[in-house]
């Protein structure tokens, strides 16, 4: 992308790239704002997510609901700049934080937790050109045995 700038009767002109490593690069399709709906069993509760990019190197991600069940959170994405891993850094309303992994790759985002005892993992899929997320969390007590949680749609907001 190219800039001018007048600077009395001089014109500069700037270039502005994205240095930003790939792994980051690969986390826009998440930014913006997103209405979000949540299925557990037979109810759907409705929220907000926002993702915003912080100091230009973090994602952030602040999400609200409409009902108790499903938390308030606040998740901090980065990327380590020799591996390239990404990581998500998650705490909610209920005093819940959490370590995750995480990618974003040919239009499926993934997150996943091997915690001892409980472990969980996120899949979603971007359609709509990238405007909706069919998402799904399981959840694994004994690091065996997977099962589904619940389900969630993210509908893009502008």
């Amino acid at each position: 992308m190219r800039l001018n700038n007048m600077v009395g009767d001089h014109r500069k002109e700037h270039v502005v790239t994205d240095t930003r490593p790939d792994a980051l690069r690969r986390l826009d399709p998440l930014t913006g704002r997103w209405a979000v709906t949540v299925h557990i069993g037979d109810a759907t509760m409705r929220g907000q997510v926002s993702f915003e990019w912080q100091e230009g190197l973090f994602l952030v991600a602040r999400s609200t609901t409409e009902h108790a069940v499903v938390p308030d959170s606040v998740l901090m994405i980065g990327v380590d700049d020799t591996t390239e891993a990404c990581a998500v850094l998650y705490t909610d309303s209920r005093g819940v934080h959490r370590i995750y992994r995480m990618s974003v790759a040919d239009g499926v985002w993934r997150q996943w937790r091997d915690a001892p005892g409980f472990a969980q993992r996120f899949t979603g899929t971007f359609a709509d050109g990238g405007d909706t997320i069919n998402a799904a969390w399981e959840k694994c007590f004994d690091g065996t045995t997977w099962e589904h949680d619940f389900d969630m749609t993210y509908r893009r907001q502008g």
